[in-house]
This record gives C-alpha cells, structure tokens and sequence, in this order.
C-alpha cells in the first residue's frame, strides 16, 4: 500500500533535521531523505544565538550543546598595527539563552542526527537521494534513488533543506541572486589549542594579510586567512603551508594531528527569488548563501526552520490559508537578505587591504566611536537586528500597548513560578502551539471562541509584586517583572505564535479585530483539530515504514 505523507524534506544537515523534527514531535507525517549515511563531521557554522538556542531547547538538545560550547561571546576587530578599533558583545538575551555562543557544528549535527534516528514518529531515509521533483494541485512527489533501487514517495508539501548546491531548488525552477565574493579565504580547525582565550572571535583587518580567530572549548580553535590572488589553494591547504600560517605567531608547535580540518572557501552573497513554488519551500542555505563574517548562516536557517513548519502544521490540519503560506516568504526572505547584506559590510571592513582605506577605514571607526549612540549601536552588536515579523502574521496594536511586548518580535522568555513552586523559562508553559497570554485581570477573563478553535494554550500570568493569589494550573508568576512591568488591572492579552513570535497584544474591545485579522491566516473554521494533539493523526492512519538502511 503507498503511504502518502504530509510533509517530505529533502537534506539532513542541521536545518533539515530542525525542521523534520519539529514537524514529526507535532504527529506531522514527516519523511525526511538524505544521501549520506551519517551526520556531517565538518566544523562548518560556528556562531549560535539566543533564538537558536530556543528552537533547539524545544527539540530537547540545547541543553547537551551548550555543555560543549563557548557560552557569552562578544567579537573584538583589529587595524592596523593590530590596534583595538572595537570590541561588542551583544545586548543581554530576553530570550532566556545566551545572546550569542561559538559552538560546533558537527556536534550539533550528531544531537539532532541520533534523535531523528529514534524518532518513532519521523521517517529517515538515509543513503538516498532525490533525483527528480514534480508537483501539481493535488500533491507533490520525489523520486528517490537508493543504490540501484528507485521509489516514487508522495506528500502535500515539500521543504527543500538540501544546502547551497541544492537540488530541490533547482528542480523546481529557483534562481538565486546575488554575487559571489571575490577573496578566497582558507579555514583552519585545530584542535589541542594549549592557551585558554578570551571568550571573543577577533577579527584581524591589519592591512597585510586579513585573519578572523575564533576560540572554543576543549582546545578546540578556528582561523581564518585570506588568501592572494596569486596563491594556490591546493598548495596553500598543504601541511607545509598549515604550519607557516600557524606557526609561530599562534602556536608555538603544530603536530599533524592538530590540524582538524583545513579549507579553501568562496563566500557567496545570494538570496532565492522566492522562498516558495507552488508546494516546495526552501530553507536554510537552499534559500540564502551568506559571507561568514556576521555568523547568521546557521542561525538564519534555524529561523526558516521554525517559521515554515508551525505553518506547515497548520496546512496539514486545513486551518493555513494561501495568505499564511505566503507570509513564510515575507516574513523571512526580507530578514535573510538583511542579514546577507550585514555579512558582506562586514567583510568589506575586515578584507580591506589596500593601504589608504584601511588607514581611512581606521580613522572612520574610531571617530564616530567617539559619539556615544554610535558606540553603544556598535558595541551591542546592533547591526545585527532581530526578524520584525509585522508584515506577516501579526496584527498591528491600537490604542494597549505593553511597554516590554512588541508585535512582530519574539516574545522574552523570564523566569516563572508555577503552581508547585518550580521556576522554569516562560517557554516551558507556553506548549508547542498558539498561546494566549492573559497579563492583569482576574485569571480566566472571557475571549472569543476563536482562541480555543484553534488550539490556544490560556495562561495566566501574574506580577511577582501582585495581588494574591491562590496560584492554580494555568497560572504563572513571574519571578521578576518584565513582561507584565507596567501591566495595569484590566486584563492585558497577548497571542503568542507557536514560533515564540507575537502575534498581537490587545485588550478586550480590541480583541474581534485582531480575531478578524489572525482568521486571514489561521482559519479556525476549516480547521479539523488541534494540530498538536494525538487526534490529528489517529491508530487507523497506516503507519510509515521506518525501515532506513
């Protein structure tokens, strides 16, 4: 009997991992087709942030990477002469996570890897590789090539997480756009580094040859060269060259089995034309290729992750309109190219060679660092801006406004107190799906009927200096104000999308508004059941084969 799944995904890398995983914890029939047969060993990404962590926290693994990452890690950038120009660190997660982490990759993969692989609900086709894509208005099919065995597999909807190079991508008929850069740049991975460094990635712009050094834990360290025009990659990856680049000025002794892992890269700056066609969607670096000087490729990836599949969910179980799968396009497209172009300025500044603009590149920071927002933009790492998802899924407020919620923005996670007296993150009560949170009033005030249609988790939360309260299930107590700081006594509520963004904020005569607004998206009307609980897939279902391999 041929199965039909809801959702296949195309690429086993981290991103598609992330995103089979959060799919198939939700009961989505999920079958996720990969051509290798183990997780990659490659240290590629290195930079992790809050927002990551979060997703990876729900997948039940951030707690497993963060024992073997650098945790709090700021970013120093050199001149000439080596002399200090800056040095930033981000501002202060409120998502509950370190800001931002130098961690690696293949340990990532190995976490997310070995879970998919004990996943009862998630499908894990490993040594097979799609080699041929068609879709129309009924479904999408894959052909998947295992050996010398082929199969047609069927679903509603694909996510094509396949890499740069992806196939998905142009199966279905994407461009990218954009350039790729023209420096060449050699990594080097090393293990055994015998110094304990500053928790910093420090990048070198000393106007001769440009390097970015980036520490980890357990020796583990990274460095960056740019290459010459007139050099050799071959060559220049050779154990000779490794030592001449590292040795003496980073390592007094290099022994052959330092060298982790030594590279030659071309960093390209392009973004797909669309995120989207007909049931494909692309994710991660299938969607965007990005310069590694910002450390958002990984991160813009889980993001795309995240965002696509709670919509993903919603389509399976009928309640995502037209306007909802869309809105994957504007929400993260825009981002993504945003962060392409903070990576490539970036680079600009650091792979400057020439002797008059690095000398004006020099004079320029430490001028306007003498202007105190310019310092504080700089040194919090501002550059970097967050995903507004205004645009998307949201609902503009009028007239409530809470001073620490904005619309658009991924809601802060502080520190709660349930009803047995636990304190955990705010995440842990939020649950897998929408969450309607209700700050000041008496707990339980009534809303509309749309908010348990569409699965709305309702919970109460209550300021540490409140009145009191008998605390009971569906009630939580921050231990420090910061989502209710300011709240008044009439009810304030807040509709939380299963990504941890914020949907709206309104009171109760603005509620049918925003409910008109979200219907646009979430349709509770077509909606068959809660899309997180166990009745969305019942026993009679026929089971996926999890034979793999």
């Amino acid at each position: 009997m041929t199965v039909r799944r809801d959702v296949l995904v195309v690429g086993a890398g981290p991103i598609g991992l992330v995103a089979a995983l959060l799919l198939a914890d939700a009961g989505v029939r999920t079958t996720l087709v990969e051509k290798e047969t183990e997780p990659g060993d490659l240290p590629r990404a290195i930079s992790l942030q809050d927002e990551s962590f979060r997703t990876l926290e729900q997948l039940g693994v951030a707690a497993a990477l963060k024992a073997e990452s650098l945790l709090d890690t700021g970013s120093r950038y050199f001149g000439l002469g080596d002399r200090l120009l800056l040095e930033a660190r981000p501002v202060a997660s409120r998502l509950g996570h370190p800001a931002k982490t130098q961690f690696d990759q293949p340990i990532l993969e190995r976490l997310l890897w070995e879970r998919a692989v004990a996943h009862e609900g998630l499908e894990f086709l490993r040594d097979a590789e799609a080699t041929a894509i068609t879709q129309d208005g009924d479904g999408i099919s894959v052909t998947v090539t295992t050996g010398d065995k082929t199969r047609t597999l069927t679903a509603d909807w694909l996510i094509g997480a396949d890499g740069g190079r992806s196939f998905t991508r142009r199966a279905v008929g994407i461009d990218l756009a954009g350039t790729t850069q023209p420096q060449r740049w050699i990594v080097v991975d090393l293990h055994n580094e015998p110094h304990a460094r500053d928790p910093f990635a420090e990048f070198h712009g000393d106007g001769e040859r440009p390097y970015v050094l980036v520490p980890g834990v357990k020796g583990r360290l990274r460095i960056e060269f740019m290459l010459f025009d007139d050099e050799d990659p071959d060559e220049m990856t050779t154990p000779e060259r490794i030592r001449e680049l590292v040795v003496p000025r980073f390592r007094a002794e290099l022994a052959s089995d330092d060298v982790r892992r030594a590279v030659v890269y071309i960093a390209h700056q392009r973004v797909a034309r669309t995120y989207r066609a007909g049931r494909a969607f692309l994710v991660g670096d299938a969607a965007h290729l990005m310069p590694p000087f910002a450390g958002q490729g990984l991160n813009a990836g889980i993001r795309d992750a995240t965002n696509l599949t709670w919509k993903l969910i919603e389509a399976v179980n009928g309640g995502a309109t037209e306007r909802l799968l869309d809105s994957y396009e504007v929400e993260r497209r825009t981002h993504g190219a945003a962060m392409v172009t903070v990576s490539r300025r970036i680079g600009a500044v650091v792979m400057a060679t020439h002797p008059l603009v690095t000398r004006v590149r020099d004079t320029v920071v430490r001028t306007v660092s003498l202007i105190p927002r310019v310092r504080e933009f700089l040194a919090n790492m501002r550059f970097i801006a967050p995903p507004d998802y205004t645009a998307g899924v949201a609902a503009r407020a009028h007239g409530v406004t809470l001073g620490t919620v904005t619309v658009g923005r991924a809601l802060s996670q502080p520190v709660v107190r349930d009803a047995t007296g636990a304190e955990r993150g705010l995440d842990a009560h939020l649950g897998r799906g929408w969450t309607l949170l209700q700050i000041g009033g008496p707990p339980g005030a009534a809303v509309d009927a749309y908010w348990d249609a569409i699965g709305a988790n309702r919970l109460c939360l209550r300021a540490p200096d409140g009145e009191p309260t008998e605390p009971t299930d569906g009630m939580v107590t921050e231990t420090t104000a910061v989502l209710t700081s300011g709240a008044g006594t009439l009810p304030v509520f807040v509709a939380v999308r299963p990504d941890r963004y914020v949907a709206a904020v309104f009171d109760s005569a603005g509620e049918q508004r925003v409910v008109e607004r979200l219907r646009a998206f979430v349709d509770d009307r077509s909606r068959r059941t809660d899309p997180y609980s166990k009745a969305l897939h019942p026993h009679s279902r026929p089971p996926l084969n999890r034979t793999t391999r």
